[in-house]
């Protein structure tokens, strides 16, 4: 019976150590559902905007610029439970300002910018993390460089959440927030900064994870079952 279990442990934790890869843009987009949640010129008429696929990687190609205009691009259906973390390649080619990960409590409304978390390349090669606690902006956290490869948000308790990206494999976080207004991460799925005509990309391999803590604690029980085991 004990051996049974052991067994059973570690083909549990096997299973959670397994990435579940959402969205590797060799498809459509017809699961996705993209609202303006910022138009700083409502009267002035909207950007010309369309989410693409190109190379099997995402982009929003803006071909007629009117005002500065954020997005999210919400994967339909898909939300973070704790202890799970959205990570997704990014290399940021071209373009004017901000593409990277969203997550949010509330179903985003247009020209409405509330209960979320993003974090995101600039087309200068820099990362950062902002989003709003309720209706309160929270302060702009970044303005580093690196080499990364990924970025990441991680709900590492029930009202707690991770931001950061992956630099050669090793995990960095740049903020952990916890919102005053909780936020459920029911929504999630992409955040874009538009401030001019041109291509917003490329975005690849939308991808939920255990997050670090949580393997390890999968990780300790693991070690318990075999020692008591090998006793």
């Amino acid at each position: 019976m004990r051996k049974f279990c052991v067994i059973l442990l570690l083909c549990l934790i096997c299973t959670a150590v397994q990435a579940t890869l959402i969205d590797d843009f060799s498809g459509d987009l017809s699961n996705y559902t993209s609202t303006v949640i910022l138009d700083t010129d409502p009267g002035g008429g909207a950007n010309i905007a369309a989410w693409q696929i190109t190379g099997e990687t995402l982009e929003l190609n803006t071909t007629t610029y009117q005002s500065i205009e954020q997005y999210a691009m919400i994967y339909n259906g898909l939300s973070l439970a704790i202890g799970e973390e959205v990570q997704l390649d990014l290399t940021h080619n071209g373009g004017s300002q901000d593409l990277g990960l969203y997550v949010g409590g509330t179903t985003p409304t247009y020209n409405v910018r509330q209960d979320y978390i993003a974090v995101y390349g600039r087309h200068t090669g820099e990362l950062f993390s902002r989003g709003f606690d309720g209706t309160s902006e929270y302060g702009q956290v970044g303005w580093i460089s690196p080499a990364y490869e990924k970025l990441f948000i991680a709900r590492t308790a029930v009202n707690t959440f991770e931001a950061g990206y992956y630099e050669a494999g090793v995990r960095n976080v740049m903020v952990t927030r916890t919102p005053a207004y909780a936020n459920d991460a029911d929504v999630v799925g992409f955040y874009t900064d538009v401030r001019g005509a041109g291509i917003l990309g490329n975005a690849d391999n939308l991808t939920i994870i255990p997050e670090p803590a949580t393997l390890a604690l999968l990780g300790l029980g693991a070690s318990l079952v075999l020692r008591r085991r090998k006793r």
